[in-house]
């Protein structure tokens, strides 16, 4: 597949999702996003050893919960191996203590980590209800049954106590056939309980979840539908997860790691992504274009303190008004002072005098000097990240060798990124976001092209000298 430049984003959008078909970077996009329109966010997105999610936030796309690995539990591993979103919600709290072990909500159960297997258990929520005396207040708020009297499991045997608890799935055939569907119903459910015909709704109760049959419709689901009660979401509602585990994280604050095979990184590595975003951040500028056909949003690099802006040609080529957005507010318009569109480099020039406080000029050094395998990371005003700029986390991989010389790097990059940053981690800008390319390849779907920041500053100083 061809490589695409990444903006202005109302032109390149549609090709990119022209391009991509199936692809699983912007399934969770509905449509297609114009940047005179409302832009989309993605709900969620990979982080340093796991995923982050915003659809049980219960507050919108700016805030969510990751799911990760570390700290001595797996819980990412775990989730993707027990079939993840599909299969088990969304996550819907952070880490907490639960019976003494480390434990997390899904929306459909409590994931609990078990050294001793190095694997997670599912907590029997609908026990632990009864344990805890809510069987009552479940009946009356939720149409849960209560547990029915288990003194009858006395002196069988475990194959005798399984039959006659799965006998009580033959009150209803849809709720038995959506049981047994499951390929370790046990395991994952638990045995059945309880049962009870509320009307509407017949429900049986297991140990770890509970299934709903419907004679009604209703605004989830239609007559004769089984469906799946969100046991994880019930305990959070009943007291079971602690309130410090149930308040969302901002997503802004999360550094967004490479699309496809997860990236390992510790807390120092993030820690130095940071750092690094927050050095260069007073030298970046928020490109807005009005083109003749539409607008676009994109990067760009202050180079001097006569206000100088570097960025893509393609961002600004054939743009009718120019607007650039300093870190401390400032918004100015800006003129072309030169542009190659063959090495797709353009300068832009503002009024010094009128930037303000807070704006520094891009430290920059040659990215030919990256190692393979060495992280960087991306800085730019992609709408489709939550908070703006966002900071990504990437592994450069190799020079493509040129004049100017491209850096190939697994940074997730998109529309809105073109003339941001590729920095090491010390803070330097060692490239300039420029194209990405698409692949059938699950474990680095997005390549990221990145023009050499030291090439690129001799183009725009030759562009600002006429040459």
């Amino acid at each position: 597949m061809g490589w695409l430049r990444t903006a202005p984003m109302s032109r390149i959008f549609f090709r990119l999702l022209g391009a991509l078909g199936g692809l699983a970077i912007l399934l969770s996009l509905a449509s297609p996003a114009l940047a005179q329109d409302e832009p989309i966010t993605l709900p969620d997105f990979p982080i340093p050893n796991g995923h982050f999610y915003t659809q049980a936030s219960g507050r919108g796309s700016t805030f969510g919960f990751p799911i990760t690995d570390g700290g001595g539990a797996n819980f990412n591993s775990e989730f993707v191996r027990l079939g993840g979103v599909a299969h088990l919600g969304y996550p819907a709290s952070e880490r907490f203590i639960f019976d003494g072990f480390v434990t997390q909500a899904t929306q459909k159960t409590l994931l609990q980590w078990r050294p001793e297997s190095g694997r997670v258990a599912f907590v029997n929520v609908f026990d632990v209800f009864t344990d805890r005396g809510l069987d009552s207040a479940l009946a009356k708020t939720r149409l849960i049954p209560p547990t029915a009297d288990n003194r009858a499991d006395s002196g069988l045997t475990w194959p005798e106590v399984q039959a006659r608890h799965l006998a009580i799935l033959n009150q209803n055939s849809a709720i038995k056939a959506r049981y047994f569907a499951d390929p370790d119903p046990i395991d994952d459910f638990g045995l059945p309980q309880g049962s009870e015909d509320f009307g509407g709704v017949f429900v049986i109760r297991c140990q770890r979840a509970a299934f709903q049959q419907w004679r009604i419709n209703t605004s989830f689901a239609r007559a004769g539908d089984v469906t799946q009660v969100n046991a994880g979401d019930l305990a959070k509602e009943f007291g079971l997860v602690p309130e410090t585990a149930t308040t969302p994280v901002p997503a802004p604050d999360q550094v967004v790691a490479p699309l496809g095979q997860e990236i390992r990184a510790d807390s120092t590595t993030v820690a130095a992504v940071k750092r690094a975003a927050a050095v260069a951040r007073p030298s970046l500028v928020r490109i807005d274009v009005v083109l003749p056909d539409s607008t676009g949003v994109a990067s760009g690099i202050v180079i001097d303190r006569r206000g100088v802006i570097l960025t893509n040609a393609h961002v600004v080529a054939n743009a009718m008004l120019i607007r650039v957005t300093f870190v401390n507010g400032t918004a100015l318009a800006a003129t072309v002072a030169g542009i190659d569109p063959d090495n797709d480099i353009a300068v832009l020039r503002v009024d010094s005098t009128a930037i303000g406080s807070g704006v520094t000029p891009a430290s920059i050094t040659a990215g030919s000097k990256l190692q393979p395998g060495q992280r960087v990371a991306a800085l730019g005003f992609t709408p489709f990240f939550p908070g703006q700029p966002s900071v990504r986390l990437g592994v450069f991989q190799t020079v493509l060798a040129g004049s100017p010389s491209v850096l190939r790097s697994d940074t997730y990059i998109l529309p809105g990124d073109s003339g941001g940053m590729l920095l090491d981690l010390s803070g330097h800008v060692v490239g300039v976001n420029d194209e990405i390319r698409f692949t059938r390849q699950p474990q680095q779907p997005l390549i990221s092209f990145s023009i050499d920041a030291a090439d690129a500053l001799q183009i725009a100083q030759r562009l600002l000298q006429g040459r």
